[in-house]
């Protein structure tokens, strides 16, 4: 049983006008079908490089996500639902059609399905949203198949085994499977490092194989999570130098619920969060919750970040975010 204070609503009175606009120029109520709106927000200082949040046309959670370094190479992390293949293809074709790097985090539909369309898809000659597209450099650590099996939600192995295929079939000069922790590698003004190599873990098996990946742009640092849940991240605290995991920018994990803890995100100490979090579940974050509630909702994980003093708030749930 619960005994800690019940808070009706997870905003602060000081954060209330901030939250209505999650960063201070955005609408959180936007109609899902209607075009979506893009917004920026260019006080990040990121040296003429960009980080771009794609909504696109979804109306439910996904991890689509680009970083545009400073000489216009791409780096994408996931790419998100297999809807969502056009739009992201639309974009990178109108950016030269050439991915620099591509950061899988985990193989679940709403991060890999766009990347299998566009593998299948783009071999079609003349298709005209993904013909001519070079996914470019993959990275990616999966647990095996046969866990994912023994443990992992049956409706997801069907997408599990189409992109462990997708990339089976990938040039293996540019597949960049399990590599190991420590790795970096860098396009322009922009450097990764893989701080993990996928977790066996039999519980929330596909989310808790999520890998991270600390990303530099401009000597600011993002921290990409995946869907890392609590056990995974405690992995991470207990691997890894505090230093290690402190960035600027945190993309929530598993879109803002059910991931990460608070000694995680305080370990993190982001000034910006991005959540990649649907309308619906962002309009969860008023919800009711106790600070010692077992389950991280996306009311908890709000309060929390407003606990660390996270200045700015950067939601899906209103557009594309691009941050510079």
């Amino acid at each position: 049983n619960s005994t800690g204070t019940l808070y009706a609503n997870a905003n602060t009175a000081a954060n209330v006008s901030q939250d209505k606009n999650s960063s201070g120029n955005a609408p959180i109520y936007v109609r899902n079908g209607e075009s979506t709106p893009t917004y920026t927000d260019s006080t990040i200082g990121l040296g003429g490089a960009k980080i771009i949040m794609f909504k696109g046309n979804e109306s439910g959670q996904q991890i689509s996500i680009v970083i545009e370094s400073n000489d216009g190479q791409l780096i994408v992390v996931d790419g998100g639902l297999k809807t969502n293949a056009p739009y992201l293809s639309k974009y990178i074709k109108s950016k030269g059609g050439k991915v620099a790097a591509w950061l899988l985090t985990h193989p679940h539909e709403d991060h890999v399905g766009a990347l299998s369309v566009i593998l299948e898809q783009q071999k079609v000659a003349g298709h005209p949203d993904f013909y001519d597209i070079d996914p470019g450099q993959i990275y990616f650590s999966f647990a095996p198949y046969s866990f994912y099996e023994q443990y992992e939600q049956g409706y997801r192995l069907p997408m599990i085994k189409e992109v462990m295929e997708d990339l089976a079939a990938y040039p293996a000069e540019k597949k960049h499977e399990n590599s190991e922790r420590g790795t970096t590698f860098s396009y322009g003004n922009v450097s990764v490092e893989i701080l993990n190599t996928a977790y066996s873990i039999p519980i929330d098996t596909g989310n808790n194989s999520s890998i991270c990946y600390m990303i530099t742009i401009n000597g600011k640092k993002l921290l990409i999570t995946g869907d890392l849940p609590y056990e995974a991240a405690g992995k991470l605290l207990e691997e890894l130098p505090p230093e290690k995991l402190k960035a600027d920018i945190v993309q929530m994990a598993h879109h803002g619920q059910h991931g990460g803890s608070f000694a995680f995100y305080s370990t993190v100490a982001p000034k910006y969060a991005l959540w990649p979090s649907s309308k619906e579940l962002w309009d969860k974050r008023k919800d009711a919750f106790t600070e010692d509630q077992e389950t991280y909702t996306i009311a908890l994980t709000k309060f929390w970040t407003n606990k660390l003093g996270v200045e700015k708030n950067f939601v899906m749930a209103d557009g594309n975010w691009i941050l510079e």
